[in-house]
């Protein structure tokens, strides 16, 4: 059933945005760690290098209790580990004249590039960065030395930054999977996961029509009783209401049982044929005629003639008098209803009803098409409706795929479909 798909094709996309954003958090959240214990290091490192003047110091044993839950500090490292990183560092004096030059650990800058380097950093309004030489990334750290002149330490950091954007890959591609694999079980699942629901649907459309049917009997031997009464004794206010009330109750039960039968309905079961749509609109509204002028009411056509489509007959028939029935029954006394059908792009077709319904401004418009919603929340007779009406002119919309709409503005409702 449509509306069947449409609930799984609903659980779907919201178990797809909700794993799409748990994950975005924490696969961010552990990147945006990594990425700052990264910098974090490198600029202990630099900060080391600069404390002693431009040369990495010696290890040095840490007197820190490492832990699981602690990282260690630069110093705690293993005895290599100051050899093993690459930098070079350069004393300027203020007129950038070189005061001192150690190039004793790195291989990738001669003196002149180191000297270049170091002045264009010394002139940067930065004090600390990274750049790129040669696919190679390089941290860098501008101080001003309490001797005077400025110190430049420049260090290679490329597979600590190589390491980050490789994990933030990796970690992307992880989640892509991830999320993969979570929509494949979910698909498979989701018809678990929705079949009480659908057993639920299936189980009140059954007593719907079942209730219905049954309902049709003593219905149809109240009738044909008062029908004998009148007969016998002749008619009565009794009699009168009696049978004025089993027609209401039998609307209702056609109105319930065909609304039962569209819900099981989808877009193959239609009866698709070209119709023509000015015609059909016509004898619509055409048939409201006598019970409009009746009530003093004034009714406007405005249609198109020769309108052709390929839809289903009885349905877009069913919409039409759903929509004048309802302005029928609600236009303000003297009020004018007016009847449109025009057409819409290259083969479409717009159809609305409007009519003065000057207490409309205060209404919430949103709920007129729920099953059993009426504007009028004491539920009066008197307008002989129910609140299905409407509720079925949609569920036909969206079988034969148009859209349909309400709206309010300067005292008019208007109801339209759109196809």
């Amino acid at each position: 059933m449509d509306m069947i798909h449409r609930l799984r094709r609903k659980f779907l996309l919201l178990a797809f945005v909700a794993v799409v954003i748990i994950l975005a958090g924490a696969l961010g959240l552990i990147n945006g760690i990594t990425y700052m214990k990264m910098r974090s290091e490198v600029d202990t490192l630099l900060t080391a290098i600069v404390q002693n003047d431009g040369i990495m110091p010696s290890h040095q044993p840490g007197t820190s209790t490492e832990s699981w839950l602690s990282d260690p500090e630069w110093y705690n490292d293993t005895p290599e580990f100051a050899h093993q990183t690459r930098y070079f560092s350069v004393i300027l004096d203020h007129d950038g004249r070189i005061q001192r030059l150690n190039l004793s650990n790195i291989s990738a800058f001669n003196e002149l590039q180191a000297l270049e380097i170091a002045r264009a950093l010394a002139d940067s309004p930065q004090a600390q960065g990274v750049f790129k030489n040669k696919r190679a990334s390089y941290c860098y750290s501008v101080t001003e030395r309490s001797g005077g002149g400025r110190l430049v330490v420049v260090m290679d950091c490329t597979r600590d930054v190589g390491a980050v954007d490789a994990f933030m890959r990796y970690s992307l591609r992880f989640g892509l999977v991830c999320i993969l694999l979570y929509m494949m079980i979910l698909m498979f699942l989701s018809n678990y996961a929705i079949r009480p629901f659908v057993e639920n649907v299936a189980s009140q459309k059954r007593f719907i029509t079942n209730a219905g049917h049954e309902l049709k009997t003593p219905i149809a031997i109240i009738s044909a009783n008062a029908e004998a009464l009148e007969l016998i004794s002749g008619k009565s206010q009794w009699t009168d209401n009696i049978l004025f009330q089993v027609k209401r109750v039998t609307r209702l039960i056609n109105e319930l049982i065909m609304l039962a039968k569209m819900g099981e309905k989808n877009q193959q079961l239609l009866k698709r044929e070209t119709v023509d749509i000015s015609r059909t609109f016509e004898e619509a509204v055409q048939s409201f005629a006598p019970v409009v002028e009746g009530e003093k009411k004034t009714l406007v056509k405005e249609i198109h003639p020769n309108l052709q489509g390929e839809t289903d007959p009885k349905y877009l028939y069913e919409i039409f008098t759903i929509f004048m029935d309802n302005a029928a029954k609600y236009c303000d006394e003297g009020g004018t209803i007016r009847a449109v059908l025009e057409p819409h792009g290259k083969q479409g077709f717009r159809a609305f009803v409007s009519n003065d319904y000057k207490n409309g401004a205060q209404v919430d418009y949103s709920h007129f098409f729920e099953r059993f919603y009426r504007g009028d929340e004491s539920h009066n007779s008197q307008k002989g409706g129910y609140g299905i009406g409407l509720s079925m002119a949609e569920e036909a919309t969206r079988l034969l795929g148009g859209k349909i709409q309400v709206d309010y503005k300067d005292g008019v409702i208007t109801f339209g479909v759109t196809f």
